[in-house]
């Protein structure tokens, strides 16, 4: 499907266009039959009604607005459908675990999305029963936005209980499927889009899953698409807790405070050449307390660690007044420290991530 739309533009050209004209492009006649085949069983005018009936809105992997995380994996969808706000391109983390979760996976599963999303990171999940719901939940209840990845179309809300669920999350992030609308909620669906579900994100954290929890998967897919994986450790006679206590023992990071997350996808995202997408913007959402002066300064730091004050005045083009002023600031703050010889040191920004 990704070299059709590479090739014709659009969905609308792919669906026009004639066998001969498919088989050139993918290269099997069987597989130009059988989208013929299939393309006769479905009316696109119809589709395109009960889209815009429903204020269904769609992405393709052409629009530019199609989220570069998607983009970048294996499969991406060719097609994703969104109810709400487009913030599929914001830095989120993926919170997934048990549908039988315990009282101790939904209490945890609220604080850390909570805490994420009350620093402007975005909650991505399923919306199914359990770990997912309360995810969402938390997020909603710091009123941050929060993203919910359905295996069916955007038509039907499942599990129904979810309805005011569904729709509070539309109304502060946004609903997506690549299930046009009319799919129903079969159960081949969702562990197909769990790929959407890591791939949307900056990294997974896995809450309660049990050793053949399908919570698993997803946190495999989201290794094999270069994510930050994470696990809450959980009682060792717990069945819920014994996938994520071996995603522990095999390399994932323990998660115990949103702190945790934050300094880890704060170090991923601002530290290669490729993934250093604004860095200073993204460094300004997590460290709301740092000035534009003292946060271009800590880009400096995070450079040079050490440097003096001559050093960074002509590294920053600042006045010297403003760069004096800076550097009072972080230091009283304990981001950098003085040393010999007017230079200073950096000492990092742990100390501005306090538990939320």
């Amino acid at each position: 499907m990704n070299k059709l739309i590479n090739h014709f533009g659009d969905p609308l050209s792919i669906w026009k266009a004639d066998k001969i004209e498919l088989e050139i492009v993918i290269g099997s006649s069987v597989l130009a039959e059988r989208i013929v085949r299939e393309r006769e069983k479905l009316d696109i005018e119809k589709l395109l009604e009960r889209t815009a009936k429903n204020g269904i809105k769609y992405l393709t992997l052409l629009d530019k607005d199609y989220p570069e995380n998607l983009k970048n994996i294996y499969d991406p969808p060719p097609v994703i459908y969104y109810k709400g706000e487009n913030i599929l391109s914001s830095i989120g983390i993926s919170i997934i675990g048990s549908r039988r979760c315990t009282a101790y996976g939904k209490k945890t599963a609220e604080k850390i999305a909570y805490e994420l999303a009350e620093r402007g990171i975005a909650v991505i999940s399923g919306m199914a029963r359990g770990i997912d719901t309360h995810a969402h939940i938390g997020a909603l209840n710091a009123r941050g936005r929060t993203i919910a990845v359905l295996g069916s179309g955007l038509d039907i809300v499942y599990p129904p209980e979810n309805k005011k669920l569904f729709f509070e999350i539309q109304e502060n992030g946004a609903v997506v499927s690549e299930y046009p609308p009319g799919v129903e909620p079969l159960a081949g669906n969702f562990p197909q889009r769990n790929r959407i579900i890591s791939g949307l994100s900056t990294g997974v954290l896995v809450v309660e899953a049990a050793q053949k929890s399908g919570s698993l998967i997803t946190a495999n897919l989201a290794l094999e698409q270069g994510r930050e994986l994470f696990a809450i450790p959980g009682n060792i006679d717990r069945q819920q807790s014994t996938g994520t206590n071996n995603l522990i023992k095999e390399g994932a990071k323990m998660v115990t405070e949103a702190k945790d997350i934050i300094e880890e996808i704060y170090l991923y995202k601002g530290c290669g050449d490729d993934e250093q997408i604004d860095s200073k913007k993204e460094s300004r959402m997590f460290y709301p307390e740092l000035s534009a002066e003292e946060m271009e300064l800590v880009e400096i730091f995070r450079e040079e660690t050490e440097i003096t004050v001559d050093e960074l005045i002509r590294l920053s083009n600042k006045s010297p007044e403003k760069i004096n002023t800076a550097l009072i600031k972080l230091e009283l703050k304990g981001i950098i420290s003085r040393g010999p010889g007017k230079k200073y040191f950096f000492m990092g920004l742990q100390s501005l991530l306090k538990p939320l």
